[in-house]
């Protein structure tokens, strides 16, 4: 199966912000250290436990284990494959993905990006006129719709003019025809364009991103005259397919997932008067009836469906096509109609408008399970009527893919109906994928490309084992990427071959050479790269890492000083490696002791101002051919006659008054200048081995990294049709 590259799936990932997307689907709030947190979905989260770190591209949530980076994210709270999702933040970060296959026409891709800017504008446009319109604004009020609930849904207006939004579109670049393209104007038989949508009341239809894609428009217009259609939606464009698009739920779908019912209604001021009054898992099938594509939609958030449709011929034919759609799809229907004390019946706008949305909610408790319902509206007295019952509902269940649940239906149509069990002469309404197919979809797997490794959650970091100076290195590395090609000189081949590990944590041992691998293999290293190479233990080290932003050109001072520390403790350690039993073995020792007091001097050196940067990173430089050449004492390799030390730098006037970002280890001599060693020192009398001890660093608490969830609520956290439906449907077929 073709599937994008790694390198394309990289630049992705560089290129989208993991907090601005899943801020698409969840509140965050920021932290105060670059990074965000909020409300997890993927459990019933009482108060903000996931956290976003924005820098590394990942998410974690403390409460449920939940975490991976932006494409895992998608995946898991929208219910798509990797595919899916990697395309999902390649269009709402308008990032442009390669085409797989056959390479789409440049004018389609170029179009829908116009017709995403026109809606735009329109929208805009129409929000605008809104404003004006005293008989529009006059009729919100009748609908009881709120202002925020107004601009929620982009509520706006069109006036009568024939030209208004045309006009409005030229002067911000669109033409006439571009209008055409986005279902905001029409062409008429002699070549002349007008607006599609006058005088009416408008209403902006949104996809899952939140993009606008098309627009409903009511009619406002109180000429007698002419009688035109109370409802006119969009055309289908090439950005609006209405068999893709549920009208709201764009705002609703985390309220879907939450309850694992969805109540669908048939209008769009149904849908919004209950989510004004509280009622949030609903959305609106309006446009169109209710399609495949809806239902496998709705399946990723739900497991029932309410069916709130009108009880005369025109809704229960929407009911009888929705039951087909969404009972093989996994989604147990119930259907209800309201009415007044008087029995009068009454659409969900008016019943919430009249009696509440506790009312409706209590409403809902005496919906119908479908098999009822289909019985109560059937003649249950005529043979044939009933024997045309029976098939019609086996046919149905047998277009279930789940086996049992297959099972479960056609048992309960046996005992209700008194009819066998068999299933054997009926023949499905539809194929369908089976149950496991659409609730565990597999990500696409190809032998050639490497999938995103994701975040293991059984890696453990004991972090105060690991030396501050050490911590602090390793976050200097990873916030300043710039430092690469030094940190590559120093760390070089050599380096490598000689075995030696420079610090005292495995874990900054495995960070560094990791770092300077991925860079020298492609040339390039971020934090989000970076991560998804290192092992699941690293990765609890790099997450761990605070936020830190460091000025030009402190980073180089502080990277070189902390060498020279590093290079000291190191010496200290090799130290220790050689016993003194022979003059050789002192001779070494004594060129440790000289090397440690050198780096000491270096660094001091520069601190007094008598040496530039670029002669100081030099000296640095330098100096690790010395350890190299100790490593190897260690291993028994014969050492040079004559320590290999960098030359004495020469002093010069200062240029630059350079604060220290790692304070200099404490000098015990004051030499005039620094003298580095021509030839070995030979024992003093009566030498005796010292006490080589370093005072040990105190250890401190491990960087926080992601922050636990606040212990308290935070006041500030907050979360915020043209068709006629079943006209063709003949009953139970």
């Amino acid at each position: 199966m073709a599937f994008y590259s790694n390198e394309i799936i990289q630049q992705l990932k560089a290129h989208a912000d993991i907090a601005s997307v899943i801020e698409n689907f969840v509140p965050l709030k920021r932290s105060g250290n670059g990074r965000f947190v909020g409300v997890c979905p993927f459990h019933d989260d009482r108060s903000p436990s996931m956290n976003v770190n924005p820098s590394l591209g990942i998410y974690k949530c403390f409460a449920c284990g939940a975490g991976g980076d932006v494409f895992k994210f998608v995946q898991e709270h929208e219910k798509m494959d990797f595919k899916g999702a990697v395309e999902w933040v390649a269009n709402y970060t308008g990032f442009a993905l390669p085409k797989l296959g056959a390479a789409e026409d440049n004018e389609i891709t170029e179009e829908r990006a116009m017709v995403r800017r026109l809606n735009e504008l329109a929208c805009e446009w129409f929000e605008q006129q809104l404003t004006l319109s005293p008989k529009a604004l006059q009729y919100l009020s009748s609908r009881h719709i709120t202002d925020e609930t107004r601009k929620l849904f982009h509520i706006g207006y069109a006036p009568d003019g024939r030209e208004g939004l045309i006009s409005y579109a030229a002067k911000n670049g669109f033409s006439p025809l571009d209008c055409v393209k986005a279902g905001l104007a029409v062409q008429k038989e002699n070549g002349g364009i007008s607006d599609k949508f006058r005088d009416r009341l408008m209403i902006a239809i949104q996809n899952l991103s939140g993009a606008i894609v098309a627009f409903g428009g009511r009619d406002l217009s109180e000429n007698k005259d002419f009688k035109r259609a109370k409802y006119m939606n969009s055309p289908e464009t090439s950005l609006y397919h209405k068999s893709d698009i549920l009208f709201g739920l764009h705002h609703t779908r985390q309220s879907i997932a939450k309850e694992k019912a969805v109540i669908i209604v048939e209008g769009y001021f149904d849908m919004i008067s209950l989510f004004q009054g509280g009622v949030t898992n609903v959305v609106a099938a309006s446009g169109t009836a209710l399609t495949e594509t809806h239902a496998s939609i709705l399946a990723r958030y739900a497991e029932k469906a309410y069916l709130v449709f009108d009880g005369d011929k025109a809704g229960r034919e929407a009911t009888y096509k929705s039951l087909q759609i969404v009972l093989p799809k996994g989604i147990a229907p119930r259907v209800f109609a309201l009415s007044r004390p008087d029995g009068t019946k009454i659409d969900p706008d008016n019943f919430v408008n009249e009696r509440g949305a506790e009312a409706f909610r209590e409403a809902l408790k005496g919906s119908e399970d479908w098999l009822s319902y289909l019985m109560r509206l059937q003649d249950m007295q005529s043979p044939e009527e009933r024997a045309k019952l029976i098939n019609f509902t086996k046919a149905l269940v047998k277009s279930i893919p789940d086996r049992e649940l297959r099972n479960q239906y056609v048992k309960l149509i046996s005992e209700r109906l008194n009819t066998d069990r068999s299933l054997a002469q009926v023949k499905a309404l539809k194929p369908q994928k089976t149950f496991e197919e659409r609730r565990h979809v597999q990500e696409p797997q190809s032998p050639n490309v490497e999938t995103i490794p994701q975040l293991e959650q059984e890696a453990s970091l004991n972090w105060a084992s690991i030396p501050p100076m050490e911590i602090r290195f390793a976050n200097l590395i990873l916030r300043n990427p710039t430092l690469m090609d030094r940190a590559l000189e120093y760390f070089d081949m050599d380096w490598a071959a000689s075995g030696i590990c420079m610090f005292e944590s495995p874990v900054v041992e495995e960070f560094v050479n990791s770092a300077i691998a991925l860079y020298a293999e492609t040339g390039a290293v971020s934090p989000q790269l970076l991560y998804d190479y290192v092992s699941p233990t690293l990765r609890l080290f790099l997450e761990g890492l605070s936020e830190e932003v460091w000025k030009t050109p402190q980073e180089i001072i502080e990277f070189y000083q902390t060498l020279t520390e590093f290079s000291k403790k190191l010496c200290d350690r090799q130290k220790h490696q050689i016993p003194l039993t022979s003059n050789e073995a002192v001779e070494i020792r004594m060129q440790m002791s000289k090397f440690t007091q050198g780096m000491q001097k270096l660094n001091a050196l520069f601190n007094a101002e008598k040496i530039t940067i670029d002669a100081f990173a030099d000296q640095v430089v330098r100096s690790k051919a010395q350890l190299i050449q100790f490593q190897g004492a260690i291993q028994g390799e014969p050492m040079s006659a004559a320590p290999i030390m960098p030359a004495a730098p020469a002093p010069v006037a200062p240029a630059m008054a350079p604060t220290p970002a790692v304070a200099p280890a404490p000098q015990n001599a004051q030499p005039s200048a620094p003298q580095f060693m021509e030839e070995p020192p030979q024992a003093p009398a009566g030498y005796t081995e010292e006490n080589f001890t370093e005072e040990q660093m105190s250890a401190e608490e491990p960087p926080e990294g992601f922050e636990p969830p606040p212990p308290e609520d935070d006041e500030e956290y907050s979360y915020g049709g043209d068709d006629n439906m079943g006209n063709d449907f003949d009953d139970f077929g």
